[in-house]
């Protein structure tokens, strides 16, 4: 995947660094550096990919203990009822790096992936929006509300065969689910049409 916003030279090199970091296991530098790349450009996907990559590996060294996943579960509340105020106030550009940080202390957080995947939507940073539902699912395969998101956006884009494939995984959690049918539906029909075009 490429980055969807061009990097300026400068901003190029805090990358390549981020990256030669990461590579190099020093995830707390790498992640210092791809933070400021993508503080200054939501859209560089691939700086974020890294960011999130280098805060799950640091993560997966130094695990918090009970004790400090507790307390930055309750320190975390007032910032969480901040982030939804942003939001309600359509303020989307600004909470996008308080949830950055917060995903650096959570970095699996079903509640934190949604709402910054729903929260780039809306300031229309579409490369990282997909980024994050892919991330959110990998995390948590069976998120319903993230494979609904990633199924309509892939429609939207043309993606045929991932909306397919998050269909079809709505339609194994739940067989009953009616988008999950009729988008199924549609995609057979699309298909259809696609093929008679082409003959």
């Amino acid at each position: 995947m490429s980055p969807a916003a061009p990097l300026a030279a400068p901003l190029q090199a805090y990358f390549d660094k981020g990256v030669q970091a990461y590579t190099q296991g020093h995830y707390e530098y790498a992640m210092d550096l791809l933070a400021f790349v993508v503080k200054q450009v939501p859209d560089a996907t691939e700086a974020r990919r890294y960011l999130r990559l280098a805060t799950q590996r640091q993560h997966s060294q130094s695990p918090p203990s009970i004790p400090v996943r507790v307390a930055l579960m309750l320190l975390s509340v007032p910032v969480r009822c901040w982030l939804m105020l942003l939001s309600a106030q359509g303020q989307y550009r600004q909470a996008i790096p308080l949830y950055e940080r917060m995903l650096c202390l959570q970095p699996r957080s079903r509640w934190l992936l949604s709402h910054l995947a729903a929260t780039l939507h809306h300031a229309g940073l579409e490369e990282a929006t997909l980024l994050t539902y892919t991330e959110l699912l990998n995390a948590h395969p069976n998120h319903l509300p993230a494979l609904r998101q990633l199924a309509r956006l892939s429609m939207k884009r043309g993606d045929d065969l991932q909306a397919r494939q998050c269909f079809e995984r709505i339609f194994a959690v739940a067989p009953n689910d009616l988008e999950a049918q009729q988008g199924l539906r549609n995609l057979d029909a699309l298909g259809t049409i696609k093929k008679g075009f082409n003959a």
